[in-house]
C-alpha cells in the first residue's frame, strides 16, 4: 500500500472515520506552537449517517494518539483517544484484549455550537498496524514543531 497521510479507522466501505490533512491552520502566525494545527477534512460513516466536515487538529494531538495506538497494539486492552482542543473531534478505540477494538466518538461541525453526532462500531485488532503506519506518515508531513507553554 502506498504512503498516505489520510488516516483510515474501519472500512472505507462500510463504517469509518476517515481524516484527511489538508494544510497548516495558521503557518506560525503568532509562534510556532500556532504552526502545529492541521486543517483536516473529517469524513464519517456510522450506521446511517454519512457526512463530511472540518476540524483543526494540532500535530501533537496526532502524536498522542499515536502513541497510545501503538501502546493498544501492543497491550490490546488499552484505550487510544485522539481529541481536539477546539472540541470537534472526540475519537477512542478501545481493546478489549483479544476481541474487536470498539471506535466510539463525538464530532461537532462548528466548535463551540455546531451539530453533535455520537457514533460508534468496532473495527479488527489488525487494522491497528496500518492505523499507526498512517499516523507515522501524517506526522511525517505535519510534524510537532513546537511545544506548548502549559
Amino acid at each position: 500500500m502506498a504512503a498516505s497521510t489520510e488516516v483510515l479507522i474501519g472500512d472505507a466501505g462500510a463504517q469509518h472515520v476517515l481524516i484527511r490533512p489538508l494544510a497548516r491552520s495558521t503557518l506560525g502566525l503568532f509562534d510556532a506552537w500556532d504552526g502545529t494545527g492541521i486543517d483536516c477534512e473529517i469524513e464519517i460513516a456510522a450506521g446511517s449517517f454519512q457526512g463530511r466536515f472540518r476540524a483543526d487538529i494540532r500535530s501533537d494531538e496526532f502524536l498522542t494518539f499515536l502513541e497510545q495506538i501503538e501502546a493498544l497494539t501492543v497491550m490490546l486492552d488499552a484505550t487510544a483517544c485522539l481529541t481536539s482542543r477546539e472540541g470537534q473531534m472526540a475519537l477512542s478505540l478501545t481493546g478489549a484484549g483479544g476481541g474487536p477494538v470498539r471506535v466510539a466518538g463525538e464530532a461537532v461541525d462548528i466548535a463551540g455550537m455546531g451539530n453533535r453526532l455520537k457514533f460508534g462500531f468496532e473495527i479488527e485488532q489488525t487494522a491497528l498496524p496500518e492505523i499507526s503506519r498512517s499516523l507515522g506518515y501524517l506526522l511525517a508531513a505535519f510534524p510537532v514543531d513546537a511545544a506548548p507553554d502549559l
